[in-house]
């Protein structure tokens, strides 16, 4: 296999070419080697199919295929020793077409001794398939780079909710290099999410994972998640203000000290985070401190979904 980061570097140059000079090349390594050493944990391997034909690694299959008209992600040797309480269990994932596709998954029991049932039946679900990059670099030159500094800072490429099709051109269009993608697969009642580290062609944990009991689950829709997947996916946080906006969409309330617990940060970081989820307007705030509960305001999450769209 090519070595991924010669991938991003081919990947990178099909982006504007006045965009891609010495300084944009040098921000690339820097952004990959960054993301490379960052702590993450893996579930399971992964290998892709892509029109047709098979690739151990996505970023290889984006340097060579100009269009993605089928593709199916197969996930292998799965860690059972992991809690898998957040993630679903998958074997595969398969896109057939104008963003529509399945999933062949297991079911995983978080309070059984034999969480791993070995006699179960493989399910398939017919799902509607979306993603976006979640850690990426975007090409911009010392140019580019240098306008005006006295400006607010730009962002130069806004992360959106999409299908797997309109992700790879974007890809190959702009020059985004993306290290970790996040996958969403809709059913009629339900949303599985997979974080793809494409760097080391793995499916990552969930944070959340084993760290905190599967409780106080809130009843979502799948319309509530594509809301969810869409502010997720374009809005600028801070990593530390997103994990808890997971863990509160997730939940029907939640308390600082419930966040603080599962992120394993102090109670006043917990309660800055949710303080910056309910100024932002996509959460609510009740009660007096130090015991404030915290639950998300779906009606302006939908609202605000719509603007991103």
């Amino acid at each position: 296999m090519t070595d991924p980061l010669k991938l991003c570097q081919k990947i990178v140059h099909f982006g504007p070419e006045e965009e891609v000079d010495f300084h944009a090349e040098k921000e690339l390594k820097r952004a990959f080697f960054e993301y490379r050493q960052a702590p993450k944990k893996a579930l399971a391997s992964t290998s892709y199919m892509v029109n047709g034909k098979e690739y151990a690694s996505l970023l290889e299959a984006l340097e060579e295929e100009e269009e993605l008209t089928t593709a199916g992600i197969r996930f292998f040797n799965p860690d059972l020793e992991e809690n898998w309480d957040y993630n679903v269990p998958t074997k595969a994932i398969a896109l057939m077409g104008k963003g529509m596709g399945w999933v062949e998954r297991f079911t995983y029991k978080s309070f059984s001794l034999d969480k791993w049932d070995k006699e179960q039946q493989m399910l398939r679900d017919s799902v509607m398939l979306r993603a976006f990059p979640v850690r990426f670099y975007f090409p911009q030159s010392i140019k580019t780079k240098s306008i005006d500094p006295r400006a607010a800072p730009v962002r130069p490429y806004v992360p959106k909710l999409i299908t797997l099709e309109a992700l790879w051109r974007v890809i190959r269009d702009k020059g985004l290099v993306p290290f970790e993608i996040r996958v969403c697969a809709y059913t009629k009642e339900q949303r599985y999410s997979y974080d793809l580290d494409l760097v080391n062609n793995r499916l990552l944990k969930d944070f959340r994972g084993g760290q905190v009991a599967v409780r106080n689950r809130a009843e979502r829709s799948s319309i509530d998640y594509l809301n969810f997947d869409m502010i997720l996916a374009s809005t600028e946080m801070k990593d530390i203000v997103k994990k808890a906006f997971i863990e509160l969409f997730e939940v029907t309330e939640a308390t600082a000290f419930d966040i603080s617990h599962t992120m394993g940060i102090t109670d006043q970081m917990g309660k800055n985070s949710l303080d910056a989820i309910v100024s932002r307007g996509l959460a609510d705030k009740e009660g007096n401190p130090p015991r404030e509960s915290y639950s998300i305001n779906s009606e302006n999450l939908a609202k605000a979904a719509s603007l991103v769209e």
